[in-house]
């Protein structure tokens, strides 16, 4: 019996090394296979021209510029700052609609107010690689996250006043019926 168990031990081990063996070899003949055929690209790449190498050093030189500009950076903090604004606002009155609060055309202003701040974005992307925005485009996101930052606030104010009144009358219903429950089992036990 035992020298069965151990046949058959020996026989599953025996497989699973060779089905292991079998896996590499399929998994490292693909990888190689896609290797040469990468390799072999950019390879004829290369021998076409310089299109290919010249896009990429002019592209991260582009991009080195931009990075390295403090008014890059003070444009890219602006559209940050008024995106998360939008989105908070945006969030804040779907939670609010999905609620069940008196939300009136708040969603619809969100919608609105989503598309002027695209447009804001464009022109502030636009005027922020030149290293300085104009007063007006920096005047345009400030009112745009503002305007976000009172949307959500009307939002919060819609639900807030709709669930604390919910809350406060189940709070009650509960009180009631623990109270009644408590004085039932009471009773039945004679206590």
């Amino acid at each position: 019996m035992v020298e069965q168990v151990l046949i058959a031990l020996g026989a599953l081990g025996l497989l699973f090394v060779g089905a292991t063996g079998a896996v590499a070899y399929v998994v490292v003949r693909g990888a190689r296979r896609r290797y040469h055929r990468v390799r072999a690209r950019l390879a004829a790449a290369r021998t076409t021209g310089p299109g290919l190498v010249g896009l990429v050093h002019r592209s991260g030189s582009v991009a080195a510029g931009s990075l390295g500009s403090p008014g890059w950076w003070a444009m890219e903090h602006r559209r940050h700052r008024m995106w998360r604004a939008v989105t908070s606002a945006e969030q804040a009155v779907t939670v609010a609609r999905q609620a069940g609060a008196p939300v009136g055309d708040l969603p619809v202003l969100a919608q609105r107010l989503h598309a002027a701040a695209r447009g804001v974005d464009a022109v502030l992307r636009a005027d922020g690689g030149t290293g300085s925005l104009q007063p007006e485009h920096r005047a345009d996101s400030d009112r745009i996250a503002s305007a976000a930052f009172e949307l959500r606030r009307a939002a919060l104010t819609a639900v807030s006043a709709g669930t604390h009144a919910d809350a406060s009358s189940v709070v009650s219903a509960i009180r009631i019926e623990t109270a009644a429950v408590t004085a039932g089992i009471r009773a039945a036990h004679g206590r």
